[in-house]
């Protein structure tokens, strides 16, 4: 789309959140312009570490091939004892854990933020959509209908001024977030200043005869000094990640010069033998830990830094955004085609509040482990099984509809639930390989349900082979289509009933039976489910009055009117 042409959203930041929102959008057929103020692609490692959890949302958006291709397993961690060679403890910051049929993605992925966006970037050109660099959004207001925006750019080298009007506004720009200010959302939280932090990057010559690439190397104490080097994921490449620092370090003397960060470096670690050479970036960090209290209203929403902020430890902050970006995305989208109510908008602070909450007490945990730790121990730099984020659920939502929760004093862990061992309304859809199409071509076809679900459709899940309540459900939602409502039977692999028995755009044969095992099918009566456009199941119920229930918290009432006037979206 011509910048000179009207666009729907616009989304100040194009860091991942940014991109990632720009192609939820772009992808469910949403016009949207992103703008960043920065004049170039920044180079570096910043938040490196992708969790298990957004590989499925990348899945979703069709990024996942080339994330996978260019990123190793998260590396190894060395512990150096004080000569910086011995090497005192050695561990995987997430031990590596075998994929599974419901968990096919199961281990952390490094990949630098740079390349990260490169490859988000890339994605987004396929529906013409590119980031405009040296554009800062000065102010906004917002009415009813709409949002005015104010943005500063750079033509034939002057700056100029711009208005435009768009429906909807997203922050992504950032821990100082102007469009946060100027909702005036509350920032709770502290800047941490016991504990200083310096990160960057640089060159090393020679790299591969010095350190292992596939090791992150740490030397010293975090309580005291500490120093580590991280090469990057990218064969023959002699950058490293630098994160250094500690209780006694002067940050501000460490990043005054490129001599006085290897003078410091020679120091804590004891490794004069490595050659640096060109320094790409170093500045000092000092943790801040902080959330808003709502995450936008009306027409303006945050997302990712923009708010909420932490320290690094536990690689959470970038993939916590990358899920507030889904979870808002597929709303806004339903609201703009008419599908929704702009109230089900309110559901995304409703939703990520306590997940963010939580992951704050986490990440901070960890923080005041890595600075208080003693020599023997390394609590701080382990990472538990919750940091994949597996567990992260939606269950108290209020637009989600769970006909197993009869007990509504029951505890939930925003970060843990969700990996409890049952599956319930609000947690993470779990995957399912070896369904066997019933449909063309016949018996052939073999898909898992990640291949089903995606970031612009509902998807309909109905178990069993009871033909005749199966064909009442799907009656029930037959004034949706398929791009809307994307309708699935999977049937036990001992069954007669055949797919022209049934309605619904897929069915499969549940060859292996994880499709059952994995949804808990068999132990209850719960047979009829909802997996949001988020990869999130929305409904959990028993048949067509359950999913009349989660259809009118989601769609307004004049949803059926608009579906008619909606066609499949093609890139």
């Amino acid at each position: 789309m011509s910048k000179n042409e009207s666009h729907t959203v616009l989304i100040s930041g194009a860091g991942p959140c940014g991109l990632v929102t720009a192609l939820a959008l772009a992808q469910n057929g949403i016009s949207v312009r992103v703008v960043d103020r920065i004049s170039k692609f920044q180079v570096g490692q910043r938040g490196a570490a992708l969790s298990p959890r957004t590989l499925e949302h990348y899945k979703l958006l069709g990024v996942l091939e080339d994330i996978q291709k260019a990123s190793p397993i998260m590396h190894s961690l060395i512990l150096y004892d004080e000569d910086g060679v011995t090497r005192k403890r050695e561990m995987p910051m997430f031990p590596v854990e075998d994929n599974t049929p419901a968990n096919p993605y199961g281990n952390v992925l490094i990949m630098g933020q740079d390349r990260h966006e490169a490859i988000l970037r890339q994605h987004l050109a396929k529906y013409d959509v590119h980031v405009e660099l040296g554009t800062e959004l000065l102010s906004f207001e917002q009415t009813e209908d709409h949002v005015s925006a104010t943005l500063s750019k750079t033509v034939d080298g002057n700056r100029v001024e711009e208005t435009a009007k768009f429906k909807w506004l997203v922050g992504a720009d950032g821990a100082s977030s102007m469009v946060r200010k100027t909702l005036g959302l509350s920032f709770l939280g502290e800047s941490r200043q016991a504990e200083n932090f310096v990160i960057g990057d640089i060159y090393i010559k020679d790299l591969e005869k010095k350190l292992d690439r596939k090791i992150w190397h740490v030397w010293g104490d975090a309580s005291k000094k500490m120093a580590s080097l991280r090469p990057y994921e990218i064969p023959n490449d002699d950058r490293c990640y630098y994160l250094g620092g500690g209780v006694e370090a002067d940050p501000d003397v460490m990043v005054s010069s490129r001599e006085e960060f290897i003078k410091s470096f020679y120091e804590i670690s004891g490794r004069t033998d490595i050659d640096f050479g060109d320094l790409i970036y170093l500045r000092p960090y000092r943790p801040n830990v902080r959330m808003v209290d709502k995450f936008g209203y009306g027409r303006v929403y945050v997302a990712g830094d923009a708010s909420h902020v932490h320290s690094p430890t536990g690689a959470q902050g970038m993939n916590t955004g990358v899920q507030d970006c889904l979870n808002l995305a597929w709303k806004l989208a339903m609201a703009e085609k008419g599908l929704a109510s702009k109230t089900l908008l309110d559901s995304y602070t409703h939703e990520r509040l306590p997940v963010v909450a939580s992951m704050l007490d986490k990440t901070t945990a960890l923080l005041n482990k890595t600075f208080a730790r003693t020599p023997d121990n390394f609590d701080g730099w382990k990472r538990g099984y919750e940091l994949r984020q597996f567990g992260v659920n939606y269950r108290g939502s209020p637009i989600i509809v769970d006909e197993t929760q009869t007990d509504c004093s029951e505890e939930v862990d925003p970060y843990r639930s969700g990996n409890d061992g049952t599956v319930r309304g609000g947690d993470r859809a779990p995957d399912a390989p070896g369904l066997i199409s019933l449909g063309q071509p016949a018996d052939k076809y073999s898909s898992t349900l990640f291949d089903v679900f995606g970031p612009t459709h509902h998807t309909l899940l109905l178990f069993s082979d009871d033909k005749e309540k199966h064909t009442a459900i799907l009656d029930s939602v037959k004034q949706y289509p398929a791009h809307i409502l994307k309708r699935v039977v999977v049937l036990p692999e001992n069954t007669e009933v055949k797919s022209s028995d049934l309605p619904a755009e897929l069915v499969f044969k549940d060859k292996d039976g994880y499709a059952y095992q994995n949804y808990v099918i068999k132990s209850r009566d719960l047979d009829t489910i909802i997996v949001r456009p988020d990869g999130v199941i929305g409904a959990l119920v028993n048949g067509a009055a359950g999913l009349k229930t989660y259809f009118d918290a989601v769609f307004c009432p004049d949803a059926e009117k608009v579906v008619s006037s909606l066609k499949p979206l093609t890139v």
